[in-house]
């Protein structure tokens, strides 16, 4: 990745999860050491300047925080990740499903078969009694 200063920055987004972050840092800090209020505040500042400039550069790379991305940009990622996926299963060989059959899956996986310890039987349930109970 290289510097690309046309690429833009998502203020408002990134104005938020500062200011979250900001106002977390704020209340741990004096929840912790409520006596040091007025030496909590330019340690966040700093913080604050920090990861703001560590963001810009970072997204200035190329590289987008996913809380920082819209969700239609959030869905477009998945779709290629999904069809990158589905290229390489039916291009390995190793997978006996096809690609049609692998988009034909969609929804939850099926629920497993319940087992001795998934049961919800008689066998989690014990009919004990202070006089059965063994000791």
């Amino acid at each position: 990745m290289s510097w690309d200063s046309s690429r833009p920055i998502p203020w408002k987004r990134l104005g938020l999860w500062l200011g979250i972050y900001a106002a977390l840092m704020i209340g741990v800090t004096l929840a912790t050491k409520p006596k040091d209020a007025a030496g909590v505040l330019p340690g966040v500042f700093l913080g604050v300047v920090v990861a703001a400039t560590l963001l810009i550069v970072l997204t200035k790379l190329g590289w987008k925080m996913p809380m920082l991305q819209s969700r239609e940009e959030l869905a477009v990622a998945r779709a290629q990740r999904l069809a990158a996926r589905n290229s390489a299963r039916s291009g390995s060989g190793k997978s006996s499903r096809s690609a049609a059959a692998v988009d034909a899956v969609v929804g939850p996986r099926p629920k497993a078969a319940p087992t001795s310890r998934t049961s919800t039987g008689p066998s989690q349930h014990p009919r004990r009694t202070s006089k059965t109970r063994k000791r």
